[in-house]
């Protein structure tokens, strides 16, 4: 691609292309993001970029433009062994059921495939991740005039950071509280709903040398598709969700966690390059069929003088509310 192309034109007179606020989420996500910025700078920074990590293992840090460390410490484990209804629903199972995944000598080396931690570790800092988002945004504002702020997310979904990472920050974007803080006085409509990027970690999975580490993998793979699909319903999960994992019978699999991160963070970089391009097309298709879900042509003519015996199918709304039965 070339970048002569690829100038920024989100200015006062710009297009459709929004300043990028690249998240990676556990050690996936970061390796993920660093293959972004690898592209970006082969290409000359054509547009404004912020990276930022998120992770409960502080390793690799210093890659990034601003990190939040989310790994939980001994003084957040012991105020919570000493109070636990101050804290939210997952700190008080794991104090209650699961306190051996809190020995000191593990905290902050990871979740180790285990999506409680993670998710003990946003409630237990909560406040530094809203703070953390704040202020990338406003960094990213100070790189250039910017109409729209696009998130997008990388993780892995087999990891116990990345794979409730992406739920629990998707959270941050919609949950009331959390979004006026990170939106004060800020335009009300900067934020875009975020992308995600997520890898399935398959072939890792099956090259564990013990069933208990491939199941933890694969569960976890499992329940954060079935909890996006939950989110999706209700229209508050991710604008897109990109998976890469095992290839089609005739492609390539990428059999280690390097290649599929690589892999991924090319196939983010390609997509924000062209992102206006693949915008506009996305708009005539996928973003049409998503907004019109719930409209079932109540309101053309053969529904309102047909007789009801005669009014077509296509009538009836798909949630139920609204069926010909009923007009």
């Amino acid at each position: 691609m070339r970048t002569e192309k690829l100038t920024n034109s989100n200015n006062s007179n710009g297009d459709s292309r929004p300043s990028y606020l690249l998240m990676g989420i556990g050690g996936a996500g970061k390796d993920s993001v660093r293959s972004v910025k690898k592209q970006h700078e082969a290409a000359g920074n054509p547009f404004p970029v912020y990276i930022m990590a998120i992770d409960t293992d502080p390793l690799g840090f210093d890659a990034f433009d601003s990190n939040i460390d989310i790994a939980p410490t001994r003084d957040a484990v012991s105020a919570m062994a000493a109070n636990p209804e101050k804290y939210g629903i997952a700190c008080r199972a794991i104090i209650k059921h699961h306190d051996d995944l809190l020995d000191y000598e593990a905290l902050g080396h990871g979740a180790r495939t285990t999506r409680l931690i993670t998710q003990a570790s946003f409630e237990i800092h909560e406040d530094k991740i809203t703070k953390g988002l704040r202020n990338a945004i406003e960094s990213l504002l100070k790189q250039g005039p910017s109409r729209r702020v696009q998130p997008v997310v990388f993780a892995s979904f087999g990891g116990g950071t990345g794979s409730a990472g992406v739920i629990l920050l998707q959270d941050f974007f919609m949950n009331e509280i959390n979004k006026r803080e990170i939106m004060l006085g800020l335009q009300p409509k900067l934020i875009a709903q975020p992308i995600l990027f997520a890898i399935d970690p398959y072939a890792h999975a099956l090259q564990q040398t013990t069933e208990e580490a491939a199941r933890k993998i694969l569960a976890n793979i499992y329940s954060t598709r079935v909890e996006l699909a939950e989110y999706e319903k209700i229209g508050k999960g991710y604008q897109y969700c990109f998976h890469l994992g095992l290839g089609s019978d005739g492609g390539v699999i990428f059999s280690t966690i390097p290649q599929v991160c690589e892999a991924n963070g090319v196939m983010a970089w390609e997509w924000m390059a062209a992102y206006p391009y693949i915008k506009g097309r996305f708009v005539d298709g996928l973003d049409f069929d998503r907004r019109t879900r719930r409209f079932g042509g109540i309101n053309i003519p053969e529904l309102q003088y047909y007789p009801k015996d005669l009014i077509p199918e296509y009538g009836e709304q798909i949630d139920g509310e609204t069926t010909n039965e009923s007009l």
